[in-house]
């Protein structure tokens, strides 16, 4: 792997490497000699802090392409008993006839060769059943889990020579060494060859040793592997210059409708005036300086390290020092939630205590920092702000055209008849739209290619027929739903200016002193360079689920948000103080789908 280096930033110059990915029934099959093969399919162990590390300390990889040290295992099936293999073979002999009788009446030499081979393919599963009547073992998926996550499994690799024959075997033993957050339902994950173990899970785990009784098994496998989250960079940040602080709850009163149960258990909405909502700001959120923000970052980075994950949004926290403290800056220092002193023109980074999951489980801010420093204080980046690919619009869910009211049906489809009836008259717009939806089960590239070869292409029929249809299939997904507005997928960030200034002292008070953002009777102050400032938008929470999650937002523009936040246009702040903002979108996830108010 080669790396190169920019302000502090590491880009990477490859995906990952091929693993295998077995189903875990039928390698239990094959290792008890009931199958000649167990299947697999390719998969990918991809770029990631972990994977730096444990390239480092003993992995082998085959030209730097595939490694065997590392597979992922699906656990979707069960195996069969005997009685139930008998069954199975039964059922597919009595399709393998009629599919024989279909071949002979069809006169096709061919059919009847393959449906001849095919029985006795049949007749060889039957033999080899009778012969290992007493190695079936029936399991569940959920016990084959159980045996392979407590006792690891063994896993053979074939080499053959150029006429068939077996060349070489080698035997692997792996453990189980996470499971996937994002493979949590699946229940896919990962084992490492045995020699390998103790190094990956003691890095994983950070050494944390757990306690025989009580132990916080869930929490810990689910944040254990965030170092091992796929990453498209790395930006270097110094974990002394992290300043952690103290999560703040905000109250807004506000009239609610609560859905409880009444004596005979049956559901009824009960009212209530002046309703005290609790909500957390600040939740998994940060705040980066520019100065070692990555420059391809648009603004926002999504970072993982040991136990840790925050959305990290760029600031100029370094110049909102220098104007909040004056001629203190050099010496003004604000103390975190651990009683450590910084000096404010230290910091990197502000961030809360939500976003770092190593307190649940003892460990100390000193402890942590170690463990970051190990592994080069470089955090991963995993994902970052990106422009919408049909431009200025954005398609609404049939979710968020249901939110809405039948009266405004009109002004929400004003954008999409306006888009098709320029599609119809704009040839090089239509030629546009080509471009950007081209791929390579479409012949939109050949289209756009020709018309440029000979722009009299333009006119020839089969052009003609072509835009036709394509124009047709964009009414019908129109008609499904796909309503186009003026609107885009935005990055969420909750009162970023209010956490600058709670940076500077740590008293959770001062965030009520926030100027960008004022409480509004029917709308919730919003920033984003998206919109004009002034214009009123709709928010919709994504994924939608229905009318509560539909919010008013009013874009305010302030000197201060223009001056100390460096955000993209696919970025929102939003006043989360005092207001139902994150009560009314489910607790927030990162992403809002924004569009302008008609």
């Amino acid at each position: 792997m080669t790396f190169s280096f920019l302000k502090g930033v590491v880009f990477i110059s490859e995906y990952g490497l091929k693993i295998k990915n077995i189903e875990a029934s039928t390698l239990f099959e094959y290792n008890h000699g009931l199958r000649d093969h167990y299947e697999y399919k390719d998969a990918m162990f991809t770029n990631s802090l972990f994977k730096d590390y444990i390239t480092a300390n003993g992995m082998k990889s085959w030209d730097g392409e595939s490694t065997k040290d590392i597979i992922c295992l699906e656990f979707n099936y069960g195996t069969r008993s005997f009685e139930e293999e008998i069954k199975h073979i039964q059922k597919i002999a009595k399709k393998a006839r009629l599919d024989y009788k279909l071949a002979k009446s069809s006169g096709s030499k061919l059919q009847i060769t393959r449906q001849e081979n095919k029985k006795k393919k049949i007749v060889e599963l039957y033999n080899f059943a009778l012969k290992h009547k007493d190695d079936y073992d029936k399991k569940s998926k959920e016990e084959i889990r159980t045996l392979f996550y407590n006792d690891g499994v063994s896993v053979e690799y074939l080499t053959y020579k150029k006429k068939g024959q077996v060349k070489r075997r080698e035997i692997i033993h792996y453990k189980m060494l996470y499971r996937s957050t994002g493979k949590a339902k699946k229940g896919s994950c990962m084992f490492i060859r045995d020699s390998l173990y103790k190094k990956a899970h003691d890095f994983l785990y950070m050494g944390i040793k757990l306690p025989k009784h009580n132990a916080k098994l869930v929490e810990i496998s689910a944040y254990a592997p965030l170092i091992s989250s796929a990453i498209v960079g790395r930006v270097h940040i110094n974990p002394r210059n992290v300043l952690i602080l103290k999560d703040i709850d905000t109250i807004c009163k506000t009239n609610i409708i609560s859905i409880e149960t009444d004596a005979n258990k049956q559901c009824i909405a009960v009212p209530y005036d002046d309703y005290e909502l609790k909500s957390t700001l600040f939740d998994g959120q940060a705040l980066i300086d520019s100065s070692v923000f990555p420059s391809w970052g648009r603004g926002y980075v999504l970072l993982r390290q040991h136990f840790t994950k925050m959305a990290a949004f760029c600031a100029d926290i370094q110049g909102f020092y220098r104007d909040y403290f004056g001629d203190q800056y050099e010496t003004a220092t604000v103390t975190d939630m651990f009683g450590v002193e910084h000096y404010v023109k230290d910091i990197q980074l502000v961030t809360t205590d939500n976003a770092c999951k190593w307190r649940k489980f003892g460990i100390s801010y000193d402890y942590w920092c170690e463990k970051v420093e190990e592994n080069g204080s470089l955090f991963g980046v995993v994902k970052t702000a990106h422009r919408s690919k049909l431009g200025d619009v954005q398609k609404m869910s049939y979710q968020m055209v249901n939110s809405l009211d039948e009266q405004i049906m009109p002004d929400v489809c004003d954008e999409s008849l306006a888009y098709i009836n320029r599609l119809k008259t704009d040839d090089d717009f239509f030629l546009e739209y080509l471009q950007k939806n081209a791929n390579f089960s479409n012949d939109f590239d050949v289209l756009v290619d020709l018309c440029r070869w000979n722009n009299d292409f333009l006119q020839s029929s089969y052009f003609r027929e072509r835009k036709r249809k394509i124009i047709m299939s964009y009414v019908i997904n129109f008609k499904a739903g796909k309503v186009i507005q003026n609107a885009d997928n935005l990055v969420l960030v909750g009162s970023p200016y209010a956490m600058l200034l709670y940076a500077t002292c740590g008293n959770p008070e001062i965030v009520y002193q926030d100027p960008t953002f004022e409480v509004e009777d029917g709308a919730i102050q919003c920033y984003t360079t998206r919109f004009e400032d002034d214009e009123y938008l709709a928010e919709f929470r994504s994924p939608f689920n229905g009318k509560n999650n539909l919010g008013h937002l009013h874009n305010v523009y302030s000197d201060e948000m223009q001056r100390y936040f460096k955000f993209c246009p696919e970025i929102l702040a939003v006043n989360t103080i005092k207001t139902d903002f994150e009560s009314r979108n489910n607790g927030l996830t990162y992403w809002a789908s924004v569009q302008k108010c008609a």
